[in-house]
C-alpha cells in the first residue's frame, strides 16, 4: 500500500496539488484496504489519514494499513477536522466521486484552502494492474467461465432469462463472489438491445442469447460476454456471428503496448462497417476492468488513451439487428510487453444448443 501512497504524492505534485481527499470507494480501497461504506482518505505531502465512523472502528483496526485512523462522526463530510488539512493551500477532490452537497460542506468547514475538482488520479495510478492484481482479475474470469459452462447446459426452449441470470448468480455467491454487474442474459429481440438486462421472457428455438457476465472476487472484476443460439441459427444470424467473431481477431492481432486505443476500436469497426453492418455496431469496443468494472483505457473512436503493460481491458464488438436479435464476444485481455494474454477461456466458436 505505502508504494501506491507515493505514487500518488508523486501525481500530486505533478498536479501541484498539495493534497488529495480520495472519496472513492475503490480508490480507498486500494490505497488502504478499506472495504466498509463510509470512509475518506486523505493524502498530503507527509502524511496519510483514513476517517470512518463508529460502526466501523472494528473493522479498520485489521483492514486499514499504511495510515492513520480517525473515528468520527457519522457524517465525515461535516464534520471533517480542519487541522489535518492545515498547511495546505490546494486540496485535490474527487469530482467524479463527490456529490455538490458534500461539496460544499467540505468548502464552508475547511475554509481558506481551495478545493480543487480533480478528475481520475487514483484511478489512473489503478490503470497499471500490479502483478497480484492481475491474478485476482484471472481468478475472477475463471470463476466466470465455469459459470458459463455451468448456464449452457440448462439453455433450452422454455427457460427464462431470469432463470439462466440467477443460475450464473447463485454460482459467483456460491464460490464466494457476487456478480460485478448485473448480469445479462438477453435472447431474441432482446439481443438486439446491448444492455437488456435479462427478463421473463422465455427462450424459443432459434434464438440468439447473449450473456454479458462478470463477478467481483476479491474485490476484483471479470467480464465477458457470448452468443449461443438455441437450435440452429438462422443463415443470417450465422453470418453475423462471424463477423463477429473475424472482426473482434482483427483487434486483438494488432493490439500491443504502444497501439492507440482507438486504432484497435477501428480495425474492428472498419470490418463490421465492410460487411455491411457498420450502423448496428453503436458502442465502443471495449474500456478498462479492474476493483470496478469499468475502468481506463477506453477503447473508442474518441479515446486518445494509449495501451500500455499492465492494461487489462475487453474487447468486445457486437452486431444488433433491431427485432431480430444481436451477437456480441467479448473477452478480457492483459497488454504485455511482448503482446497479450487473453483472460477468457469460454469457446468462442459458434454454439448451437
Amino acid at each position: 500500500m505505502n508504494k501506491r501512497t507515493s505514487r500518488l504524492r508523486a501525481a500530486l505534485a505533478r498536479e501541484k496539488l498539495g493534497a488529495l481527499l480520495v472519496s472513492g470507494p475503490a480508490n480507498i480501497r486500494y490505497l488502504c484496504g478499506y472495504t466498509g461504506s463510509n470512509g475518506l482518505m486523505l493524502v498530503t505531502k507527509k502524511k496519510s489519514i483514513f476517517y470512518t465512523d463508529f460502526r466501523y472502528q472494528e473493522q479498520i483496526r485489521t483492514e486499514v494499513t499504511g495510515c492513520r485512523k480517525r473515528v468520527l462522526k457519522r457524517d465525515l463530510y461535516s464534520a471533517f477536522p480542519l487541522e489535518d488539512a492545515r498547511g495546505v493551500r490546494h486540496l485535490g477532490v474527487e469530482s467524479g466521486q463527490l456529490t455538490l452537497a458534500r461539496y460544499r460542506l467540505l468548502k464552508r468547514g475547511l475554509k481558506g484552502i481551495k478545493l480543487v475538482p480533480s478528475h481520475d488520479i487514483v484511478m489512473e495510478l489503478r490503470r497499471t494492474k500490479e502483478p497480484d492484481e492481475v491474478e485476482r482479475i484471472a481468478a475472477a474470469q475463471a470463476l466466470t467461465d465455469a459459470a458459463f459452462a455451468r448456464v449452457l447446459k440448462l439453455v433450452k426452449p422454455g427457460v427464462t432469462e431470469n432463470d439462466l441470470a440467477l443460475e450464473i448468480d447463485f454460482h459467483f455467491r456460491r464460490a464466494g463472489g457476487e456478480h460485478a454487474f448485473e448480469s445479462i442474459v438477453a435472447s431474441g429481440p432482446n439481443a438486439a438491445k446491448p444492455h437488456a438486462g435479462h427478463s421473463a421472457r422465455k427462450l424459443k428455438s432459434g434464438d440468439a442469447v447473449t450473456f454479458d457476465i462478470g463477478c467481483r472476487l476479491d474485490g476484483y472484476c471479470s467480464d465477458m460476454t457470448r452468443t449461443v443460439f438455441v437450435g440452429r441459427a438462422a443463415s443470417e444470424m450465422h453470418r453475423v456471428y462471424e463477423i463477429v467473431l473475424q472482426a473482434q481477431s482483427r483487434a486483438l492481432d494488432m493490439m500491443k503496448a504502444g497501439v492507440l486505443a482507438r486504432d484497435a476500436d477501428a480495425a474492428a469497426r472498419g470490418y463490421i462497417a465492410d460487411a455491411g453492418y457498420g450502423k448496428y455496431f453503436g458502442h465502443g469496443l471495449g474500456h478498462g476492468v479492474g476493483m470496478e468494472v469499468h475502468e481506463r483505457p477506453g477503447l473508442a473512436a474518441p479515446s486518445k488513451d494509449v495501451l500500455a503493460p499492465g492494461d487489462i481491458v475487453t474487447v468486445e464488438p457486437g452486431i444488433y439487428l433491431p427485432g431480430v436479435g444481436g451477437v456480441r464476444i467479448e473477452d478480457m485481455v492483459l497488454v504485455t510487453r511482448t503482446g497479450l494474454r487473453n483472460l477468457t477461456h469460454s469457446p468462442k466458436h459458434i454454439i448451437e444448443l
